[in-house]
């Protein structure tokens, strides 16, 4: 996204103000707080603020952190304490890992492996790619995943001549492709993105309903497991890749060949991430494990002596803390909705007429709303502070599953696939290459939401209940 003058930026942050002094003036709606009606205000304004990129969404989000004790809606100690929670300190681990993947071989190695089961058929390539990139992305969020795997393939497309400009079919598939599969594939665990554990945290916190790692793994794998391949389908029968050469497949192959064996640290690193995704599985008949405080040991058995998976200078070069600040901002101004009750006034006034239809119904309304909200709506957590307790207490008062619609929430809140605005697929889309145009994602976008739509009403439920899950 092409960067805003200074003028334009400082104009929408004056008019931000504007709405929000003259919010402070007017009337307060009947049922709603002065301090609500504020919340109210500060997180609407925030996501204006974010969408337009006035500033770094992180910085904004604690620079209207800072209005909430300074108008009183909160006490500054009660803010500074729902910023930090175990979501944050669980996923240092995964900044760690995602640093490891980041830096191996690995992702060479794969696209090796890809090209010597594909060859020159183009469409299996590229299902090697999202397959791929998916399992990875169980243990590494999906934008530095995204960062890894597109260089990567960019370079089997580049041995095969391919130009760019959008003139290349294949391009196109791999371009919208690869970061498709990284958000979707980060949906099967929790570790796999930062907003699934937002979600959970935040559900947790408002309603009491824990969710362990196994429980999430099985609303997310059905997902990944549909959502993939109908993807992959939309790609490959909207826009005909062409066959790969000979040539370009030769070199993939050889340069994944000329690795030789692992090394000794990635050999390591690799077996520390598979034990701790182990022993978070555990966690899940084992309540004695505590899956935050296995984190913080495998991140430290990553420089442990002998291991050395990765260098701390990496791990801070690497790791999205921009991220990590707008969750805590984002705890921050949710826990300001929540505790002056424009939560409950919200889902009352505003989303009460909900409850008059049929469940299916309003699951589907939902659903199509948090799709449409993270596709116009850059940053996940923003979404997902924004819907989940909503969404959760509308369901909830209809008789529906509450962690269903967690589930709901932190998929929408972390994948897009209509549009290019989200970190994940804006990476791609912001390359100079150019192989992909606004339109040619909606085209071929809507295919996989609809599926994720249906999935998201039907399955996911069905899953909260055969859990056990309220």
């Amino acid at each position: 996204m092409k960067e805003k003058s200074a003028v334009i930026r400082f104009g929408i942050i004056a008019l931000g103000v504007i709405v929000l002094v003259a919010l402070g003036v007017t009337p307060t709606p009947e049922g709603l707080s002065w301090a609500g009606k504020m919340s109210l205000g500060i997180f609407v304004v925030a996501i204006v603020f974010w969408v337009t990129e006035v500033m770094p969404i992180a910085i904004t989000g604690w620079a209207m952190v800072g209005l909430v004790p300074l108008l009183g809606i909160l006490p500054a100690a009660d803010a500074w304490t729902a910023s930090i929670n175990n979501a944050i300190i669980f996923y240092l681990c995964c900044f760690a890992f995602a640093c490891f993947v980041a830096r191996s071989s690995f992702a060479v190695r794969l696209t090796g492996v890809i090209l010597r089961w594909a060859g020159t058929n183009s469409s299996r390539v590229l299902l090697g790619f999202m397959v791929g990139t998916a399992l990875i992305s169980t243990l590494m969020d999906n934008l530095p995943l995204t960062a890894v795997m597109l260089p990567i393939a960019y370079a089997v497309l580049d041995a095969n001549n391919t130009p760019t400009g959008g003139k290349s079919a294949f391009a196109k598939c791999i371009a919208i492709g690869i970061p498709w599969a990284a958000a979707l594939g980060g949906a099967m665990t929790p570790s796999g993105c930062i907003i699934n554990v937002l979600a959970m945290s935040l559900i947790e916190q408002n309603f009491g309903v824990h969710i362990s790692f196994v429980q999430w793994m099985a609303f997310g794998v059905p997902l990944a497991l549909i959502t993939i391949p109908a993807g992959w389908f939309a790609l490959i029968k909207i826009f005909k890749p062409e066959a790969l050469s000979q040539e370009a497949v030769d070199t993939g192959i050889k340069r994944a060949s000329s690795l030789g064996k692992l090394p000794r640290h990635e050999i390591a690193g690799l077996v520390v991430m598979l034990v701790t995704m182990v022993i978070w599985i555990a966690s899940s008949w084992v309540t004695a494990i505590d899956i935050t405080v296995v984190s913080l040991l495998a991140l430290g058995l990553m420089f442990f002596p002998g291991v050395e998976a990765i260098k701390f200078n990496h791990f801070l070069e690497d790791s999205p803390w921009g991220m990590m600040l707008l969750m805590m901002a984002v705890n921050v101004l949710v826990a300001a909705l929540m505790g002056t009750g424009a939560t409950a006034w919200l889902v009352s006034v505003v989303m009460a007429p909900m409850t008059a239809w049929p469940l299916i119904v309003t699951l589907i309304a939902l659903s199509v709303l948090g799709c449409l909200l993270h596709n116009v709506i850059p940053a996940g957590p923003a979404c997902a502070g924004l819907i989940a307790v909503p969404f959760a207490t509308i369901v909830a008062s209809m008789g529906g599953s509450i962690a269903a619609t967690c589930a709901m929430v932190g998929f929408w809140s972390a994948i897009a696939l209509m549009l290019p605005l989200d970190g994940v697929p804006l990476l791609s889309y912001s390359s100079d290459r150019k192989y992909f145009s606004f339109g040619d994602m909606v085209k071929v976008g809507w295919a996989p939401s609809l599926v994720m739509v249906v999935i998201t009403v039907t399955i996911t439920p069905m899953t909260a209940g055969l859990l056990g899950l309220p």
